[in-house]
């Protein structure tokens, strides 16, 4: 059966856009997991070169940083790699929907080679599996990747020559804060930001809570993170581990929320302490009994307050968290200021 799959792949036409005739282009895609933006992918094809590469957060020590990796291949007319069957797999995507069918594609870093299947097409999207995972790409009407979803990962194309801070400087500097010290955060949209929706007061799954057994949980999983600090923990969808920083801490308590029959969301915003820049941050909100929501901040248990939490977006903890990325995303654009109420505008 492998053998016949294998040659079943190799009679496939490959996407015709997608081969090394369209040469000297560049592409950057903002990525992000379950909403988080962690990095960007640049592509770029040059006379028969194809590179790929990676610039992402790296945590270490505690400390957010940048991991650069970068791959070129040659490829062929045909769009594969150059004395090889496989298709360099983001090549494969890039330069419009793929036929459907299956061809050997190679994930970049890693070097993986496998089926790389499209089930479903039109002109402007395109389904499938990649290496067994499922992903959904988006096209404009000139054929270019615009969003490609693969599991809980989305990239998102940022427009050519357009300003975009990197999600590791996003980490690291935060974003300045203007208008003083005293007063309730807000965002101030620039001129080419686009209308969005304000940030829901909860998501229709919320179930109630009385505060105190709310409280007591915050507490629980504060006491469960000796090390505070950005770990592996926050990228794992229980918050699992003995160190984490502030999406670790959140996770663990939806998890632990969900355990005993009860449903919370989860904040993506901005931290102001002691009058720095607004920093990445992520908390709980829980709907009260009676009415009303409690936010909660199990990284510091200190208060939820509007001069210091700034939410972005709400969104359900075990989601992909589409909406967060589209917040985030805005403000790596530039496309949001932070400033104090008292600011006048």
């Amino acid at each position: 059966m492998k053998a016949l799959l294998a040659v079943a792949m190799l009679v496939l036409q490959v996407n015709p856009a997608s081969t090394g005739r369209a040469s000297g282009e560049s592409t950057r895609f903002v990525f992000a997991w379950r909403g988080v933006p962690v990095g960007t992918v640049s592509l770029s094809l040059e006379a028969g070169r194809f590179t790929y590469t990676s610039r992402h957060l790296h945590v270490r020590e505690g400390r957010a940083g940048e991991r650069v990796r970068e791959v070129t291949l040659d490829v062929e007319a045909t769009g594969r790699v150059a004395g090889a069957d496989a298709v360099p797999q983001a090549l494969w995507l890039w330069h419009g929907p793929p036929p459907e069918g299956c061809v050997k594609g190679r994930e970049e870093l890693s070097g993986q080679e496998g089926p790389h299947c499209v089930t479903s097409r039109s002109p402007t999207s395109a389904e499938g599996t990649m290496l067994g995972a499922r992903f959904r790409a988006s096209y404009d009407a000139r054929g270019r990747l615009q969003a490609l979803d693969v599991g809980e990962s989305r990239f998102t194309v940022a427009a050519p020559g357009e300003r975009l801070r990197t999600p590791p400087e996003l980490f690291a500097d935060g974003v300045p804060v203007e208008g003083g010290v005293d007063g309730a955060l807000k965002l101030v949209p620039s001129k080419q930001a686009r209308p969005t929706a304000p940030v829901p007061d909860r998501l229709p799954e919320m179930t109630d809570w009385t505060p105190d057994a709310a409280r007591a949980l915050s507490r629980k999983v504060h006491a469960a993170f000796p090390d505070k600090g950005p770990t592996a923990a926050d990228w794992r969808s229980g918050g699992e581990g003995e160190a984490g920083g502030c999406l670790a801490h959140a996770l663990r308590f939806a998890s632990l929320a969900r355990a005993s029959g009860q449903r919370v969301g989860l904040v993506h915003g901005l931290l102001v302490v002691d009058g720095g820049p607004a920093r990445p941050h992520a908390w709980v909100r829980v709907a009260v009994r009676g009415g009303g929501t409690l936010d909660l901040d199990p990284t510091s248990l200190d208060p939820v307050r509007a001069d210091t939490h700034l939410p972005l977006a709400l969104v359900a903890p075990e989601g992909p968290g589409l909406e967060a990325g589209e917040r985030w995303l805005a403000l790596l654009r530039g496309d949001w200021r932070v400033v104090r109420a008292t600011r006048r505008e």
